[in-house]
């Protein structure tokens, strides 16, 4: 019994890669190729395991497993995204203890007698009445442990900020850090420089002017450069394809080319240049081989029907 395509049915029809049915169909299982048919029927969206293990009525693990061996093979794009630890809401609230508070808790406390003088020997003159009355609302109120304050104040007069302002900034973001202890705070301190020193390395390579970086900027190049260890021509080559695209220079957009670069695990500008290079040559196969195609062929065979 032989059987050959109804064309009508072509109506309503999705693309499926060659490679599929020339490569992979003899190692796919039915399930993997049903996942598969699933994933390419809406090409528009994100199909989440989720929905494939609803669908298709199996286990969550087994829909994954399928995702995973097409993605192994090429087929499938893995979406990678960083989560997020959670953050505490921290606010330093306005309302700071008085000036007689302040002294009253010298008066009762060696720890905030302590943080008072060890504050205006770092700072090499008498504490404002302001910033007096914010140290000892870190200590009092948010439960920053007199060590970590001090370390703090060493930290923003090192880099000529001991302001009001930058003081209750930094302690914001190490309470949200969750910075309990002096090595904590070391390490954030650590970490920030390390983003720093990136930045430098992404600021040369993008043709940034000299400043100081983003929260984000500095995250993401310490990322780029500490972690993934991507070299300066890397980042030119992802910089400039941003530019060709967007016209303007996006560090969002750039992220998402890097991401996309280190998942397939290229390591250099040839890398990419290779991928290219065999992505055009393929395109160029498909269009030859749909000009290929008999029209006329298949229009009289759907007329005969």
């Amino acid at each position: 019994m032989e059987f050959s395509l109804n064309f009508k049915s072509m109506s309503s029809s999705f693309p499926i890669p060659c490679d599929v049915a020339d490569k992979y169909i003899k190692l796919a299982s039915g399930e993997q190729i049903k996942v598969l048919l699933l994933v390419m029927r809406d090409l528009s969206s994100i199909i989440s395991a989720d929905t494939i293990a609803e669908k298709l009525g199996i286990g969550k693990t087994e829909a994954e497993d399928a995702l995973l061996f097409w993605a192994r093979l090429g087929i499938l794009e893995r979406e990678v995204t960083v989560e997020e630890k959670p953050t505490k809401n921290v606010v330093i609230s306005t309302e700071l203890p008085t000036r007689e508070d302040v002294i009253m808790r010298g008066m009762e406390d060696e720890k905030v007698r302590l943080l008072l003088r060890e504050a205006q020997l770092k700072f090499g003159r008498n504490l404002k009445n302001n910033e007096s009355r914010l140290l000892v609302s870190l200590y009092d109120d948010y439960g920053m442990d007199v060590s970590v304050i001090l370390l703090l104040l060493h930290h923003v007069a090192a880099e000529n900020k001991a302001t009001l302002t930058n003081i209750k900034t930094t302690a914001v973001k190490w309470l949200k850090a969750g910075v309990e202890s002096v090595s904590d705070g070391e390490k954030v301190i650590a970490q920030e420089a390390k983003g720093k020193l990136a930045f430098s390395v992404v600021r040369r390579a993008f043709g940034i002017e000299q400043r100081m970086p983003s929260s984000k900027e500095a995250e993401l190049s310490n990322l780029w450069v500490n972690e993934w260890g991507l070299s300066a021509e890397m980042l030119k080559a992802a910089y400039d394809a941003c530019i060709d695209s967007k016209a303007k220079i996006s560090f969002p957009y750039i992220a998402k080319i890097l991401e996309k670069w280190h998942s397939a695990g290229y390591k250099t500008v040839e890398d990419v240049k290779n991928a290219e290079k065999s992505n055009k040559q393929k395109i160029k196969t498909d269009k030859n081989d749909f000009a290929g195609f008999d029209l006329d062929a298949f229009e009289a065979k759907l007329n005969s029907d």
